[in-house]
């Protein structure tokens, strides 16, 4: 077999002498990189999606570091979410104890070091409900008790996640997780023998001074315990300020809520009294205690300091409506910081005063308003008002599962009268007697399902003295839909609303944009089906979802 004949190979070119004259060197072909300056690609950039930016990295090195600059991430994330920074923040913006994202190098100003292409990232994720799903491991272990209720208090304070348990114990602890993954716990011991547990736990949202993390812990038996703690080790807590009461009230604990802004300390107990304490000094001193007879569990507390000498409270509960419904109100009370004059007592309207001095004092209601959803006008009404007054009556429910606000909107989220799986203690404590013909869920409308939840605009006009001065309004804005069964848990901060169903299903909305997503399907895979002796507990944060119930607690991060 013979071999095929190969083509000659063509011959290499022959070399130009450098010393020809007529040779000119050829130059570079004109490109998109080399024929425009940087700052021009950068204001074409300015104009494209943030899929076409990313798709534009990988194009070439110089594409890929005009594409990734700083300024065009911060246009592009201020044209879409509307806002400087990351939403879901609790009470002090900007705060350098973990809870702010970390800042790019550089000698500018910390304003304008923010990676606002990872801030981009983080809230794209939120509005997709793109997460990473991790487990978390306590180190006390929440075992089942079918003969008492309890649930998991969680706190999320920056990189650190404390959680505790309300099962009674000789020696409570709480178990605080550092950035590190590692657990350490922390024994809240009382000065009374027997078993108690933990009620409550509260962060405190004042302006940092330092690094460190200041919260309150909440025992059965009326005490309280202030720790404080450096962000970054969790390792050894230092007990800051011990409360204990003089003598035990059945009126003013167990401590449900509470809402911390040092040296203020608001409580709400299972009784539904309200008490307001001052920690200045390292000293807890009770300066008030109010009662309301016309607000119920569940309800919310948002605390807030629109000025230097005053604290704003705003509180979202659930209200009866004839005949033998429920509704949702919220009422705002001001706080005053500095010593008031003993010619101007508190003015309340909503909630009773119970003070052996009738003058006021520092940390003390100076001015409390109330509005409701629905508000049966008095006298005869016309046409119109009769048509609103039916659009309104057609928003009550049969039971409430929760009630949330964040000071600006109100979301309520009906229970499903029907579900027999609902613990008992909570059909008690927001149900009343209704016929059989009310319970079932087919007959309550779509406003009423207990798959959706209520949505309320809370106005809050600035008080002044002017006879025309706005009251203020709890206006119905829409039903968020969304989840597959019926809601156990809610948590709202900063316009973002997280809703942990009884099957499990997580769902997040978006109050300002009107966006929703589904964080997790409802499986009952994580959750399952509540047991008469849990309670589903959700809590969010700029980064992540954690949820728990029956012990298991599950971390969702956005950062991702």
């Amino acid at each position: 077999m013979s071999k095929r004949n190969l083509s000659p190979g063509l011959l290499p070119p022959t070399k130009r002498l450098h010393t020809s004259t007529g040779h000119q060197r050829p130059t570079n072909r004109l490109n998109f990189d080399n024929s425009l300056y940087d700052e021009l690609i950068l204001c074409i950039f300015s104009h494209l999606s943030w899929i076409d930016l990313c798709a534009a990295q990988a194009t070439s090195r110089n594409w890929a570091r005009l594409a990734t600059d700083n300024e065009i991430w911060r246009k592009l994330y201020l044209r879409t979410y509307g806002r400087a920074r990351l939403r879901g923040t609790r009470g002090f913006v900007g705060r350098p104890d973990g809870r702010d994202i970390k800042p790019l190098p550089g000698r500018a100003k910390p304003e304008d070091r923010k990676d606002w292409r990872q801030m981009f990232r983080i809230s794209t994720n939120w509005r997709r409900g793109r997460c990473n799903v991790v487990r978390l491991n306590l180190l006390t272990p929440c075992q089942h008790d079918f003969d008492r209720p309890h649930c998991i208090h969680m706190l999320l304070a920056g990189s650190l996640t404390i959680t505790s348990s309300s099962k009674p114990s000789e020696h409570p602890k709480i178990d605080i997780r550092g950035p590190s993954g590692n657990d350490h716990a922390v024994l809240c011991d009382s000065r009374l023998p027997g078993e108690y547990s933990i009620t409550a736990l509260a962060l405190d949202q004042s302006p940092p001074i330092s690094s460190y993390i200041r919260f309150a812990v909440f025992l059965s038996t009326g005490e309280f315990t202030v720790f404080q703690i450096l962000h970054n080790q969790p390792i050894s807590p230092t007990r800051k300020l011990v409360y204990v009461p003089t003598q035990q009230n059945d009126r003013i604990s167990p401590i449900i809520q509470a809402v911390y802004n040092h040296p203020l300390l608001v409580t709400l107990s299972q009784s539904f009294a309200l008490c307001i304490y001052d920690l200045s000094s390292d000293i807890a001193r009770r300066t008030q205690t109010l009662t309301s007879f016309t607000s119920f569990p569940p309800s919310s507390l948002v605390l807030s300091t629109p000025t230097s000498t005053t604290y704003k409270l705003v509180l979202a509960y659930s209200i009866p409506v004839y005949p033998s419904h429920w509704s949702v109100g919220a009422t705002e009370l001001i706080i005053s910081a500095a010593q008031a004059s003993p010619l101007s007592p508190p003015a309340l309207s909503s909630f009773s005063e119970h003070l052996k001095h009738p003058i006021a004092d520092a940390m003390t209601v100076i001015s409390t308003r109330t509005t409701r959803a629905l508000d049966v006008p008095s006298g005869w009404i016309d046409e119109y008002k009769l048509r609103l007054m039916r659009e309104q009556w057609n928003r009550k429910v049969s039971q409430v599962s929760d009630t949330q606000t964040d000071g600006k909107w109100v979301v309520l989220a009906p229970e499903d009268p029907s579900d027999q799986s609902n613990p008992s203690w909570r059909s008690n404590t927001h149900s009343t007697s209704s016929s059989s013909s009310d319970s079932p869920t087919s007959k309550l409308g779509p406003l009423r399902s207990p798959t959706s939840l209520q949505l309320y605009r809370l106005s809050l006009p600035t008080q002044s003295a002017s006879i025309s001065a706005s009251p203020p309004k709890l206006t119905f804005v829409r039903t968020l839909h969304g989840p597959c069964g019926p809601v156990a848990a809610m948590a709202l901060a900063d316009g973002r609303c997280v809703s942990l169903s009884h099957n499990g299903a997580i769902w997040v909305w978006d109050l300002e944009g009107g966006t929703s997503a589904e964080v997790a399907a409802g499986d009952g895979s994580e959750i399952g089906s509540l047991s008469t002796a849990s309670k589903g507990t959700v809590s969010f944060d700029e980064r992540r979802i954690i949820s728990a119930s029956a012990g298991n607690i599950v971390a969702r991060t956005f950062d991702i």
